[in-house]
């Protein structure tokens, strides 16, 4: 006798090429910046800030990245500041100095170090912005941070400092403040000029996040072979 069990038939489902574009258009971005924002959130988390602190400034600097604030009018061009990518950062360290994580002096060479750096490794081009290497600006600022704190635990709030502010300094206000590179920059008609315009993908966040995870992470590799902060040698 033959018994009849109850199946389920599970059937594949096609999409069209078109509609699996579209899918993959939403996916990546999505998941490029959920793990940005998983990244920046550890990040903020190791130079002092709370999770909630630092989710707020990961979400601010990703929805700042759409506000521009008038800063300054040049005749028919415009000087702007994001929110984003300028201001965030910004407070970030003006948090980290005020609260005593980081020296004040040291944080202080650190952004003019890095602003010297940024300032030759920048090159300013007409339609596009003023450009710079990705790895200049968190290398500088990352071994400027473990230079100054000697290794120790302070290194990566004053990679952030330097690497941030310093980027800010010398690769956007320095450019800016030189008529020759302004008038290339807005020389096709009216231009807003927006300092840390590409928010949470602008050179002096990522800048910020790099920096202070490559000092993080060979600071700690410092202080495990000793030799530098043996008081904190042991983590």
């Amino acid at each position: 006798m033959e018994t009849e069990l109850p199946a389920i038939a599970i059937l594949p489902v096609f999409f069209s090429p078109e509609q699996i574009l579209v899918a993959l258009a939403v996916l990546i971005p999505a998941l490029v910046i959920f793990n940005l924002i998983l990244i920046s959130e550890g990040v903020f988390e190791s130079i002092g800030l709370r999770f909630y602190q630092a989710m707020l400034v990961t979400v601010g600097a990703l929805l700042g990245s759409l506000i521009d604030i008038p800063l300054l009018p040049v005749g028919e061009d415009l000087i702007a500041v994001n929110v984003g990518g300028a201001v965030i950062p910004l407070v970030v360290t003006l948090e980290m100095v005020g609260r005593g994580r980081v020296s004040r002096p040291k944080s202080l060479a650190a952004v003019v170090l890095v602003s010297l750096v940024a300032y030759v490794a920048a090159t300013p081009v007409p339609g596009l912005g003023i450009t710079m290497p990705f790895y200049v600006a968190p290398l500088a600022g990352a071994i400027t941070g473990l230079l100054l704190a000697r290794g120790c635990r302070t290194a990566p709030g004053l990679a952030y400092a330097g690497g941030t502010m310093g980027t800010l300094l010398g690769a956007d206000i320095l450019n800016l403040a030189n008529p020759d590179v302004f008038l290339m920059l807005t020389g096709g008609g009216p231009t807003v000029l927006s300092i840390g315009g590409a928010g949470i993908f602008d050179g002096i966040f990522v800048t910020g996040v790099l920096a202070v995870i490559l000092a993080a992470y060979a600071g700690r590799g410092l202080r495990k072979k000793g030799g530098v902060c043996p008081q904190e040698g042991r983590e």
